[in-house]
């Protein structure tokens, strides 16, 4: 069954919806390179960067958990901006793109990774490789049974005690967008397309539903962005960020609170494969405060 009530009137086979999202990014790698070299000025130039801000950090702490030249897998990788950041931690990095200007970027930009084209539903690797795999803003793009063989996939390619990290978006965001986009959808001829493509949307409990459904084990989920700051840099990027500055130490604190997790922007997932049983839980290289 589908999660939630949109994804139920959406018409169009995995393929299909796949598809669209891969001519989706494959159009818009400039913007993302744009965005990109915004986050590099200020994480509060405008929506993304300042979104993309709060994952990074969770990610950067994953990174800081691996050990030094272990292996890390980005699907759908995009330009290559973690690709990057893990090989600044000393990790041998990898990266899954089916979008070839996406891709291109990638290679362009990070040389010294290994990046491969592929989709999340059939990665082409073998099994127990890495030791992280994460998807950022990618199952966003599927269709529910496409997401469960993303999540399985993942789960292959781990090794033994691997983690997965996973954005997600919340249902209930403050930010409305469920009902912006059943809106736009409920109007357009096409259900969608690669200008507007198929969203995905779950809860903290679905979420962690799947993950263990995919064999994941001490899952979680984590909320970032609580506060509806996407709607004022709607308004304008001077007004959204001068906003965001004001309230990103209220807006850091309540997310550290569980029943905020629904409301986020921003869903996280995580999981672990299960160590083997004669085997030691993997001891993080140093520690640091969650954001």
């Amino acid at each position: 069954m589908l999660s939630g009530k949109l994804e139920d009137r959406v018409v169009g086979t995995e393929e299909e919806i796949r598809q669209v999202a891969i001519d989706h990014h494959h159009i818009v790698v400039n913007k993302f390179e744009s965005w990109y070299n915004d986050l590099a000025s200020s994480r509060f130039s405008n929506a993304f960067t300042y979104g993309r801000s709060k994952i990074d950090r969770m990610v950067d702490e994953l990174f800081e958990s691996m050990p030094r030249g272990g292996k890390f897998l980005d699907v759908g990788c995009g330009t290559g901006e973690h690709l990057k950041r893990a090989m600044d931690h000393g990790l041998k990095a990898y990266g899954v793109e089916p979008a070839p200007a996406m891709r291109e970027a990638a290679r362009r930009n990070v040389s010294g990774a290994v990046v491969e084209d592929g989709v999340a539903t059939k990665l082409p690797f073998p099994d127990a490789q890495f030791d992280a795999v994460i998807m950022i803003e990618v199952l966003r793009y599927l269709h529910h049974s496409d997401v469960e063989k993303a999540l399985s996939e993942a789960r292959r390619v781990l090794k033994p005690g691997g983690t997965l990290l996973v954005t997600l978006v919340n249902r209930l965001a403050l930010d409305g967008f469920y009902l912006f986009q059943r809106g736009r959808q409920m109007l357009s001829r096409d259900k969608y397309n690669e200008i507007h493509p198929y969203c995905l949307f779950f809860t903290p409990a679905e979420a962690r539903r799947d993950l263990r459904k995919a064999g994941f084990v001490n899952v979680r989920t984590e909320g970032r962005l609580l506060a509806p700051l996407r709607i004022a840099y709607k308004i304008s990027d001077s007004f959204g960020g001068s906003l965001a500055s004001a309230l990103e130490s209220v807006d850091d604190r309540l997310h550290r609170m569980k029943w905020t997790h629904p409301f986020a922007g921003h869903l996280i997932a995580i999981g672990e494969v299960p160590a083997k049983a004669s085997g030691k839980a993997r001891k993080p290289r140093r520690t640091k405060k969650p954001s």
